[in-house]
């Protein structure tokens, strides 16, 4: 009769023996892969800040691995029809996310079918875009001060843009709050609705992002008084952050970054993820993104990890509290 001791032992030598099987079976995986096209599904439409970052590092990725890198649109249910396509798809590599703060805010909005940190293996980090507050130039605020100003001499008579879910929602939630304000959210189905309705001045208040924000500025039907990012937007220099303007809480800005269904083997992840830096680091690339406003933030599989971590804690707080707030 064995011992204890010598049936723990051969059991934790049957789990290190099957631990280093799967490690070769993985790097055998990872040598193969990839042998076909590979898809990167967005969640939103042609077009937009996340599509163009795909594309972009799409073209550079197919160089890379030897294999065409598609960009495949599923927009439609704000991301979340994206999200569970890719959830559900096979771990192997040839079907991964570029996914964005718009559906991390989605997990708290609703019933969302998938979870971000239970259905998905985090691979990289492809930049971040703050929000540009807009205002029209028929509106007297040069700043985000005067606005403030504005809205508590005329309260509950400046309106601003929103959809009930989305990011400008909460933003113009906090600058309430924060400010001590009433403005008003009008929702809206889609930007465009917005956007006419800015231009004419039944909106006061628009929060889009920065590359949004531009045209209305050349073409001066609207002044960005302000930016809700970290630090200043790299291609608005001169224009101050929120925390500089007094409102620190309302730093906010939109991560960009990748998921591949749960289960996919580490070693295409760390495929995939070396990938995209690279493509990253394309000055070619990077130009094409820093004309979109994005700014430069990378990071591999853990550092995705705790970045969609901290991030989901953010919102989650932000959600709850305007739970809270509308009460």
């Amino acid at each position: 009769m064995k011992s204890g001791s010598a049936i723990s032992r051969r059991t934790a030598g049957l789990g290190i023996a099957a631990a280093s099987l799967l490690a070769t079976q993985g790097g055998a995986v990872a040598q193969d892969f990839p042998n076909r096209a590979i898809t990167i599904v967005c969640p939103f439409g042609p077009g937009t800040a996340i599509d163009i970052i795909g594309r972009q590092l799409a073209q550079h990725m197919t160089g890379t691995l030897g294999q065409s890198v598609i960009v495949d649109n599923r927009p439609g249910a704000t991301g979340n029809i994206a999200t569970d396509y890719v959830a559900k798809s096979s771990p192997n590599g040839y079907t991964i996310y570029i996914t964005s703060t718009s559906i991390i805010v989605n997990q708290f909005v609703g019933a969302p079918a998938s979870s971000l940190s239970k259905d998905f293996e985090p691979v990289a980090i492809s930049g971040t875009l703050p929000y540009a507050v807009l205002v029209p130039t028929s509106l007297p605020a040069q700043n985000l001060q005067e606005l403030v100003a504005l809205a508590k001499a005329r309260p509950g008579k400046l309106n601003y843009a929103g959809y009930v879910g989305g990011v400008p929602q909460f933003l113009g939630e906090m600058l309430n709050r924060t400010a001590n304000v009433n403005i008003v959210m009008v929702p809206y189905k889609s930007t465009t609705d917005a956007a006419n309705d800015f231009v004419t001045d039944r909106i006061q208040v628009l929060f889009t992002p920065v590359p949004s924000g531009l045209p209305f500025q050349a073409s001066k039907q609207g002044r960005i008084i302000a930016v809700t990012g970290g630090k200043r937007a790299t291609i608005l220099p001169d224009v101050p952050t929120m925390r500089e303007a007094g409102f620190p809480d309302l730093t906010v800005e939109v991560g960009y970054f990748f998921l591949a269904p749960a289960g996919t083997p580490k070693p295409i992840v760390e495929k995939l993820s070396s990938a995209i830096i690279e493509g990253l680091h394309d000055p070619k690339v990077w130009a094409a993104l820093a004309a979109q406003g994005v700014e430069k933030k990378e990071g591999g599989p853990e550092e995705t990890r705790a970045y969609l971590a901290d991030e989901l804690r953010k919102w989650e707080a932000i959600v709850k509290q305007s739970a809270a707030a509308a009460k």
